[in-house]
């Protein structure tokens, strides 16, 4: 309601409100959008995998050079992981997983610095899992695999020590997997109060960002890709592409 009325009192423009995965899997999910509605006035359209998917990579190539490029897109969020497999703006497999931040942190990780038999613990279970979206996405290798969201955009401010976080800084930034292994080793022997020390790691991030980065190092040891792109567009920027009828995707 309050984000209804900051809207309203900038010149009440037209919102765009999506729910994806976890509304989309939840036995509950109209009953959500019903609430939402009824307490928001906002409508909310629970979009299916295909759009998401669709939306997702017109945001993202929306400034990156596709080329035609077999791409792997990875958009990590705190319930799940999407995976997008694209030759060019083509969509040649989607896989949506529970392999979210928030998930992993509370079944793996319970002490900070990390205890290292809960982190082996951790990449175990992620490559397990990361095969089987290997095996789902299986139409081709990618050529680049591009990430998108908190988790990336976090590794490549803590790389280039970027502060205040600046989002075209950001954008474009290549994070190598010796780079993403250096900076892991390093948050993983601090506490939390040594982790929020780092003015570019972004309050609320502290805990999550052990599972989010393992996430990332996986990912890219699983499909054999070095380095990482990190893209600071995506889903949010396809829609409002969509809307300005710009969204091109196929």
């Amino acid at each position: 309601s309050r984000f209804r009325q900051d809207c309203m009192d900038h010149g009440n423009p037209p919102l765009f409100a999506v729910a994806t995965s976890a509304v989309r899997e939840a036995s509950n999910g109209k009953e959500f959008v019903r609430l939402a509605r009824e307490k928001t006035g906002i409508e909310i359209e629970i979009i299916p995998w295909e759009e998401e998917a669709r939306l997702t990579l017109e945001g993202v190539f929306w400034k990156i050079p596709h080329e035609n490029r077999k791409s792997l897109t990875l958009d990590i969020g705190g319930g799940s992981t999407e995976f997008i497999l694209s030759e060019g703006k083509s969509i040649a497999g989607f896989c949506s997983s529970s392999l979210g931040v928030v998930r992993l942190t509370e079944k793996f990780i319970h002490q900070h610095p990390i205890d290292n038999a809960e982190y082996e613990k951790l990449t175990l279970y992620l490559r397990n899992e990361l095969q089987a979206v290997k095996k789902k996405l299986s139409a081709f290798m990618p050529q680049i695999l591009i990430g998108t969201a908190g988790t990336v955009t976090t590794l490549a401010a803590l790389k280039e020590n970027i502060y205040p976080y600046d989002p075209e800084k950001i954008h474009g930034t290549l994070l190598s997997r010796q780079d993403i292994d250096t900076l892991i080793q390093d948050l993983k022997g601090k506490s939390l109060d040594e982790r929020l020390a780092l003015k570019a790691l972004e309050r609320g991030r502290e805990d999550l960002i052990i599972a989010g980065t393992a996430i990332v190092l996986e990912t890219m040891r699983t499909f054999q890709c070095d380095p990482l792109l990190v893209s600071e567009y995506s889903l949010r920027e396809g829609i409002i592409l969509k809307a300005l009828g710009g969204a091109t995707t196929s």
